[in-house]
Parts: C-alpha cells; sequence; structure tokens
C-alpha cells in the first residue's frame, strides 16, 4: 500500500506491504525509487515461513518524494527514517540496505539500536574509509543521468554494475522500465549526505547480528570491503556471491532472497527447518571460514 507520510517536515513516499511480526526496512541505493525493489519484495512474500511486512521509502528527490531546500547530513537522514518507522507504528524493524543503503542501515543500527533488530547489509562499504572503485565508474556515479531513459540506463549499467547485468534482459528490461529519474538537486544532496561518513569506528560497537552479502564481481563496491566489514563486525556473517555484481541482490535473487529470510527469521517457530534454519547455518559457516583465508 502507497501514501505520503509527513516525517520532520518532509514528505516521503512510502509503501507498506502488511505482513506478521517484525518489518523489513529497505533502504536503496543512491537516485534509486523504491519500485525498483519490487523484485525483491515479491520474491521474499514467496519465501516459506513468515511473511514480514516490507518498508519501502523514497528519499527526497527520488521517486514521489519531493527535494528538501536543504541537504541532510547521514545522521540526520537516520533520524528522519527512524521517525518514519515509529509514525507508521513499529518499534522494532530489520532493515536491508543497498549500496548507499547499506549506509543508512549502518547510521540507523548505531544511533538505534532499540530500534534496529537485524541488519542486512548488500554491496556497501564503510563510507570513506574503503577500497575505492576505479576513477571512471567514481565519475560516473557523481551524475544521475544513467536513469534518464532506457538505453542510457541499459548501456550505463552494463558498464559500471557488473554481474553480467548487461546479459540479463529480464533484469535489465524491468530496472529500466521502473526507475524514475531523480530530482538532480536530490540526487546532489545523497551525495553530500555521505560525504565525510564512514563507520569504521562503531562497526565493532554494533551489536545487532550484521549479514554483509557483496558480489565478487561488482566494479561500484569492490569484494574486499565486505571483507573487512565482516571482520569488524562483533556478530557479522559473510555471504560472497559468485559471479555476482553490484545488483547481485537483483539478478541472484533466487540464490540470496532464501540467505536473506533465513537470516531474517532464524531461531523462529514458524521457519521451515529444511528449507531456511539448517541450510543458512552451513552457507554461514562456509562464508566464516572464507573470511578467514
Amino acid at each position: 500500500m502507497s501514501t505520503e507520510r509527513w516525517v520532520r517536515g518532509v514528505r516521503l513516499h512510502v509503501d507498506v506491504r502488511p505482513g506478521e511480526g517484525t518489518p523489513l526496512l529497505l533502504c536503496n541505493g543512491i537516485g534509486a525509487n523504491l519500485e525498483l525493489l519490487q523484485p525483491l519484495v515479491d520474491a521474499l512474500g514467496a519465501q516459506r515461513g513468515r511473511h514480514m511486512p516490507v518498508i519501502r521509502f523514497d528519499m527526497p528527490g527520488t521517486g514521489g518524494s519531493p527535494t528538501t531546500k536543504l541537504p541532510r547530513w547521514m545522521p540526520q537522514v537516520a533520524r528522519l527514517v527512524a521517525d518514519l518507522v515509529t509514525d507508521l507504528g513499529y518499534d522494532e524493524v530489520d532493515v536491508l540496505g543497498i549500496s548507499w543503503g547499506g549506509a543508512l542501515a549502518q547510521e540507523l543500527a548505531h544511533r538505534r539500536p532499540k530500534l534496529v533488530r537485524r541488519v542486512v547489509l548488500c554491496a556497501t562499504s564503510m563510507g570513506m574509509v574503503m577500497v575505492p572503485a576505479k576513477p571512471s565508474v567514481l565519475l560516473t556515479l557523481t551524475s544521475p543521468l544513467r536513469y534518464f531513459g532506457a538505453n542510457r540506463m541499459r548501456d550505463t549499467g552494463a558498464r559500471i554494475y557488473g554481474g553480467g547485468f548487461g546479459n540479463n534482459p529480464e533484469v535489465a528490461r524491468h530496472y529500466a522500465a521502473a526507475t524514475r529519474a531523480p530530482d538532480p538537486v536530490g540526487y546532489l544532496w545523497q551525495i553530500l549526505a555521505g560525504a565525510g561518513w564512514t563507520s569504521a569506528h562503531y562497526l565493532p560497537l554494533l551489536r545487532q547480528p550484521v549479514l554483509v552479502i557483496a558480489g565478487d564481481d561488482d566494479p561500484i563496491i569492490p569484494t574486499v570491503n565486505a571483507r573487512l566489514m565482516a571482520t569488524l563486525l562483533r556478530h557479522g556473517r559473510l555471504h560472497i556471491v559468485p559471479g555476482g555484481g553490484h545488483l547481485a541482490l537483483l539478478t541472484h535473487s533466487n540464490d540470496i532472497v532464501p540467505l536473506v529470510h533465513g537470516f531474517l527469521t532464524e531461531g523462529e517457530d514458524n521457519a521451515e527447518p529444511g528449507h531456511a534454519a539448517r541450510p543458512q547455518r552451513r552457507v554461514f559457516a562456509r562464508a566464516r571460514r572464507d573470511r578467514r583465508r
């Protein structure tokens, strides 16, 4: 159900899929509208076990959320989103953050530990303390032009997203068709929100279980960043997706979504023991061994 919410004087476009138990809050990548995550929402709904509520929202300047007059730093964005969750009537959420949204997810977990129960970080980093992408990729990310036009999205995506994005017509078509070009000012505000931000100093202090997912073919966030994060996290788990790129959550959803669902429902009475709980422990064990290498 899509709706509009006023939070801290900001109008936000929000979509909430009803369900049971702790909801999952999705934090999207820079300039990306919530409709791009529909395949993920559908895939989560098709999993056995708990049918969790899913919250999506558009950052100001993306999708259906108007651009604000002034930018916000990442801690301010985290407070805005935390207040949105409270306004929706929830006192606890799990958070899944993708790329830029992964930075927001980390900040939420740090600043609102009682609000955030579990965290999934996909294709993201610690911000300024990271191994960067190639300069040509970083230059492309400074502009929202890739969102303007389906052909441009497909061509640029094949170059910067990796993981066979250009060779997956179904995903490329959906991504191009569902894209709503962001407001350039709103896109700039998101860049500024992350300027100078890092989570390196507080990652070891996070108490929540955190699942870190990364593709081994991500031109935007090199895989070594995921390994560094998982090493610093007190309760971190690492999963590397062979052949996965920056959008592995979409291109490799058949492998990743059951992993995510199993992590979020781990230990629950209604988890399917043969579908989620036991297989996930084996996957995580392999990830931990991989991390120690």
